[in-house]
């Protein structure tokens, strides 16, 4: 679970550190997150989560609230765990550092687009040579703003689709790459928002139809394609096992190994190791740099 803690702790930390989060009002999107990011007791950290989150955590018994605290007060389980964090000089991005290893992640706050009573909060993570625009989306509800998303933005270059050039050898594997990243966010988001289940017994939780509603068993936090097992996508098969409360495993496998082929694997560390071979992956290959 640490490695879901860093992120968690450096996109709030962040948004805590934006320019416009000094002087803006405590019923803004940003203001949300800094109060979130700076909670001291699980009530204020757990009021800006949907409702029937907050409902289900405040029923808890007293001893599974504190045990839950320890996990998700951002600023005390950063202190514990060693974690230094650097707000940049104007103020716009922070860097994450991880004392054990040295792997530093850096936030760069971007934008915020407001719409009634909607918001997405725009970020960029930088962590070695990958590069991952994240947006959360927040709702306003029971006056407050609450975090109902946390994913990957995936958007479409125009001019790469209009435009004809050869594609990339690579650009299979690089969709599965980013496809596993995506994944590990929105388990990560999965198991902040059920702490009682956990991480889900399938992917298929993450996911759900057209205007579902949250709940644990559809998160609403990854496309329709993860409602299958194994799901598919970009010529990728992905297997996920969850090996107990706080652990799981995935694989991304080619549906054909050709000349040049990658396979992958990640688990709740969310570092991606990838196999070069006709094979699929585990956690002793190399991570992908």
């Amino acid at each position: 679970m640490k490695r879901k803690l860093w992120h968690f702790a450096a996109i709030l930390f962040v948004v805590n550190c934006m320019p416009c989060a000094q002087a803006i009002q405590a019923s803004t999107p940003e203001a949300a997150l800094a109060e979130m990011a700076t909670a001291d007791n699980i009530d204020t950290l757990i009021k800006h989560f949907p409702v029937k989150v907050e409902e289900y955590m405040a029923k808890l018994p007293l001893q599974q609230r504190k045990a839950m605290a320890e996990k998700m007060l951002v600023s005390k389980a950063l202190e514990q765990q060693g974690g230094k964090l650097t707000i940049s000089a104007d103020g716009t991005s922070a860097e994450l550092l991880e004392k054990e290893d040295g792997e530093k992640i850096t936030i760069t706050w971007k934008n915020t687009f407001t719409s009634g009573n909607d918001a997405l909060v725009q970020l960029e993570i930088q962590e070695k040579q990958h590069t991952t625009p994240l947006m959360i989306g927040m709702s306003y509800e029971n006056n407050e703003w609450r975090v109902t998303h946390v994913g990957e933005w995936r958007g479409t270059d125009v001019e790469s689709e209009l435009l004809p050039k050869e594609e990339p050898k690579n650009q299979l594997s690089s969709a599965a790459a980013s496809t596993l990243r995506t994944l590990n966010t929105s388990l990560i988001t999965y198991a902040i928002m059920y702490p009682d289940q956990g991480y889900p017994s399938a992917l298929r939780a993450l996911s759900g139809q057209e205007n579902d509603q949250p709940t644990q068993d559809h998160a609403m936090l990854v496309d329709r394609a993860f409602l299958q097992d194994p799901a598919v996508r970009n010529g990728y098969e992905f297997h996920y096992i969850r090996t107990s409360h706080d652990t799981y495993q995935i694989t991304a496998t080619p549906l054909q190994f050709t000349e040049g082929s990658q396979s992958f694997f990640t688990d709740e560390s969310a570092v991606i190791r990838v196999a070069q071979e006709s094979r699929p992956a585990t956690a002793q290959d190399p991570p992908l740099n």
